[in-house]
């Protein structure tokens, strides 16, 4: 499994039997292979998670498909000036929270697979993802953070701290493979609460944490602070783009 971050909260992950794109929306797309579906999906509309240029990659992968939050809206505008034709809708779903779907898939081999996913509601914009390919689950945050500040009264404190355990509750005891979740430094002090949270609450085997401002010294700092905590997830840090890890 390959990873390549692409700029802001967007990331590639390329598997065995597909290649899977999580939030595009800047920098240079990687040359993916041919011969492998590519599904994207955008978790909401922010600037730093969406932009209608995605589209534009149906022309270079014909078997592309495009899996959207249901807050995003495609206006007639849009579509005439992405050229986002019938057809091309046809390969566009859009999801609520509390989907399960199944992706089937043809390998090489002409044999059947598949791909399942959930999505989650968050606390913030649009929905997660959960992932579970050919026995690896994959979480990508989207919006869902741990939403305080130290300028929160101690009400707003608490009610953003019920809602945010709340919409956690999907993942309790889930094993995942590999998340991606929001360290967001704007926090001050409580910038790895939801971060750390998820790490306490499901088996993660890795994670890479993500956020439009961060960068490597931020994200080494908290690896460091995790190495106190003796827990088994290998934080990693992806903050340049275009760069790649390999995980086995």
């Amino acid at each position: 499994m390959k990873v390549t971050y692409t700029g802001q909260c967007g990331f590639v992950v390329e598997t065995e039997i597909a290649n899977i794109v999580f939030d595009f929306c800047s920098g240079t797309f990687p040359r993916l292979s041919m011969d492998k579906p590519v599904l994207l999906f955008v978790s909401h509309g922010h600037g730093h998670h969406f932009d209608p240029m995605i589209f534009s990659l149906a022309h270079t992968y014909p078997n592309i498909q495009f899996f959207l939050s249901h807050d995003i809206l495609l206006t007639e505008e849009i579509q005439k000036e992405y050229g986002i034709t019938r057809s091309l809708m046809r390969r566009i779903s859009f999801l609520p929270e509390g989907v399960r779907r199944v992706i089937p898939l043809q390998a090489d081999s002409g044999e059947n697979d598949y791909i399942i996913f959930e999505t989650v509601k968050t606390c913030g914009e649009g929905i997660a993802f959960l992932l579970n390919i050919a026995g690896k689950r994959l979480y990508y945050a989207g919006d869902m953070n741990w939403f305080v500040s130290e300028q929160d009264t101690r009400q707003v404190f608490n009610q953003r701290t019920a809602r945010f355990k709340h919409y956690m509750e999907t993942l309790y005891d889930r094993d995942i493979y590999l998340a991606f979740a929001n360290l967001d430094p704007d926090q001050g002090k409580y910038q790895c609460l939801g971060i750390d949270y998820l790490l306490n609450t499901a088996p993660v085997s890795y994670v890479i944490p993500m956020g439009a401002d961060l960068d490597a010294l931020k994200v080494d700092t908290y690896r460091s602070q995790r190495r106190t905590g003796n827990l088994p997830t290998e934080v990693i840090t992806l903050t340049q783009e275009g760069e790649s890890t390999i995980l086995l």
